[in-house]
């Protein structure tokens, strides 16, 4: 039976942490900033929770899913989780801490491929290129950050 795999990563940003979640909230703006983001296309959005379909690009092989996400702007906080795609399991959060600095920006994935047979084989390869590809991710909103 597979089990999960966690990636939890943070990165510190020189900007409030208003701004740090206004970034992590805006998902359909992640192609402009993001070359691995391909597309984010909103499928519904109630101002609390959006459906999105996401494509992205991973060592030029592409991945989609469509990812529900709950909104917490109180508490700077976003709870996402894969519906359908390429993962049994694809879910986690993004936690925007405030900091006297400016603030820091988690991110924690937790996913299984569903394929035991390969999880040995694939499983490592898999781990680092998510792990790269987050901090990625965390990397260009540090910079969009800073363009503000």
């Amino acid at each position: 039976m597979s089990s999960a795999t966690r990636l939890n990563l943070l990165r510190h940003l020189k900007a409030p942490a208003s701004e740090a979640f206004r970034i992590v909230e805006e998902i359909e703006r992640f192609p402009d900033f993001m070359e691995n983001v391909t597309t984010v296309e909103v499928l519904s959005n109630d101002g609390k929770k959006k459906l999105a379909a996401w494509e992205m690009v991973i060592d030029e092989a592409p991945l989609n899913w469509i990812e529900e996400a709950v909104y917490d702007k109180k508490k700077l906080r976003v709870e996402f989780r894969s519906t359908e795609g390429v993962f049994d399991r694809f879910d986690g959060f993004w936690q925007v801490h405030a900091k006297p600095s400016g603030c820091t920006v988690e991110l924690q994935l937790e996913y299984e491929v569903g394929l035991p047979e390969i999880e040995d084989i694939i499983g490592p390869i898999l781990k680092k290129r998510l792990t790269a590809n987050l901090e990625l991710m965390l990397k260009c909103i540090e910079e969009r950050a800073k363009t503000k």
